[in-house]
């Protein structure tokens, strides 16, 4: 009986133990600044504010920062509701933070704000939960200033998003109700009735999506389920169970339509096939690197993968990279067969070479979608013949498709041995 030995050597880029679903950006990128909490927050603002429950995240490329040609395609601005205050902080070029509003019900004061959006033009929309409207703020230079409401009546209006074509997408949470506009003048909203329904992400006519006519909507409700809806139906559903979760809290799109959202109970993020299958969940209560305390609102900018996500005392910086997890090599005879599950659409490149190092096998060359990988090999050389037993090691070297390709690689390195071939079968040499 053949023997399939396998000493599962793991060989990273990083340490083996880290996961690397999501990954920190390069030093170069952000000069080691991948977290901000209240005392970073205090030497930009002057103290003028501290974290006091930050809520949503929205993240976007100013149409007045674009210069085309020109490599400032990865600066953002970025919003974020800090909910016990009253303010929105933002930063107000790429140096500096600005502050906005303050506890109040006066046209540029706000009470206990929850979602936000933004679009390229500078328009930003904020749900103003405690004084139950949705108001239209603009960017004037460095400033953000009020700009009217969006129509309409709200007892609890938690989240709000916008999609490329300009529909404005509204959850009142108290009111059972996604309410969608067709634009920010619009008097008459569609309704779709929901049970509690919470965070709310939005994709349709979009740049940077892999389909720019998709039209999805995705929804918390009630905390414990996540709704897909595509023309006015829930057309998919996943269940806190599915990722053993606590509460769903603020969900949001990458580019290849996963669908990414936070655990506030349980602090985590879990994330989910574009058809709401669960793949995998990302970090655990904690301070460290990796580790959340209570996330709550979450950005991606899908051109280039970067994720922004707010928690309790401070806000979080990564790039989407690639893993895989549980995986499992059997043998199959003079062979082996490969299960495992990868967390993001990757570029992989999996290869078998014998005791001196040459390449014997390509076994894949390529990218793959998320989700379940099946790789098997039946002990033959690219020519198709026989190997000879021995020691042999497939090498899997795995890539994210974003921005973090070229900074971020992981290699699992699996050596195994091969009886001799059976007798009357003659090989042909490993690298033949």
């Amino acid at each position: 009986m053949t023997a399939l030995i396998l000493l599962f050597l793991l060989n990273y880029f990083v340490d083996p133990a880290v996961p690397t679903t999501l990954v920190y950006p390069p030093f170069g990128h952000c000069m080691g600044i991948y977290r901000a909490g209240n005392e970073q927050l205090a030497i930009l603002l002057g103290g003028l504010v501290r974290f006091d429950d930050p809520q949503g995240l929205a993240c976007v490329k100013l149409e007045d920062w674009d210069s085309p040609g020109t490599s400032d395609d990865d600066e953002l601005a970025v919003y974020g509701v800090n909910s016990g205050t009253g303010h929105i902080i933002y930063n107000a070029d790429m140096y500096t933070l600005g502050l906005y509003g303050g506890i109040g019900s006066d046209e540029d004061e706000l009470r206990k704000p929850h979602g936000i959006a933004a679009d390229p033009s500078g328009m930003v929309l904020v749900a103003d939960t405690g004084n139950q409207r949705v108001m239209i703020l603009r960017r004037n230079g460095s400033r953000l200033v009020p700009d009217g409401r969006i129509p309409g009546s709200f007892t609890e209006p938690w989240d709000v998003a916008i999609d490329g074509g300009g529909r404005v997408y509204i959850t009142d949470r108290a009111g059972n109700t996604l309410f969608i506009y067709s634009s920010v003048t619009d008097s008459l909203p569609a309704v779709i009735e929901l049970d509690t329904p919470g965070g709310v992400y939005a994709v349709g006519m979009e740049t940077w999506f892999h389909n720019a006519e998709s039209s999805i909507v995705v929804v918390t409700d009630e905390g414990s389920t996540l709704v897909k809806i595509e023309n006015g139906i829930i057309i998919e559903s996943a269940g806190i169970d599915d990722c053993g979760g606590g509460i769903f809290s603020y969900p949001a799109i990458d580019f290849w339509g996963n669908v990414w959202v936070t655990d506030s109970l349980f602090s985590t993020i879990h994330k989910f096939t574009p058809d709401l299958e669960y793949l995998v969940s990302f970090g655990c209560a904690g301070h460290d690197d990796r580790e959340f305390t209570n996330p709550t609102g979450l950005a991606i900018w899908k051109r280039f993968g970067q994720m922004f996500v707010a928690e309790r005392e401070g806000a979080r910086y990564f790039w989407i990279g690639a893993d895989l997890i549980d995986l499992t090599i059997e043998s199959t005879g003079r062979g082996f067969q490969l299960d495992g599950i990868l967390t993001e659409k990757s570029i992989l490149d999996a290869i078998i070479t014998g005791p001196d190092g040459s390449e014997v096998f390509r076994l894949f060359e390529g990218r793959l979608s998320a989700g379940q990988l099946h790789l098997q090999w039946d002990g033959r050389n690219a020519r198709g013949l026989p190997v000879v037993g021995g020691e042999y090691s497939l090498e899997l070297v795995l890539q994210p498709t974003y921005s973090s390709k070229g900074y971020f690689s992981k290699i699992f390195i699996e050596d195994f041995m091969l009886d001799s071939l059976p007798e009357g079968v003659t090989g042909r040499g490993r690298g033949s």
